[in-house]
């Protein structure tokens, strides 16, 4: 593993830790997640299908921030 993705990996655990405690952080994420997601969705970034895609295999409907595979039906 190489520098940025430690970096990445430590980041995104302290946000996670973040979230669990403030409900507040979790709302202002949302939106931007959904941006960037939606961003990388966009350009292939997670399959042709976006079966990749964080929010939920794209092959199986469409997700969102709002709507996410296995928390939302």
């Amino acid at each position: 593993m190489n520098k940025k993705q430690k970096r990445v990996i430590k980041v995104l655990e302290r946000m996670i830790e973040e979230i669990k405690t403030d409900e507040y952080f979790a709302e202002i994420l949302i939106d931007e997640l959904e941006t960037i997601l939606t961003n990388i969705h966009n350009d292939d970034g997670f399959g042709t299908e976006g079966q990749c895609d964080p929010r939920g295999d794209f092959r199986n409907g469409t997700w969102s921030m709002k709507k996410v595979e296995g928390v939302d039906k």
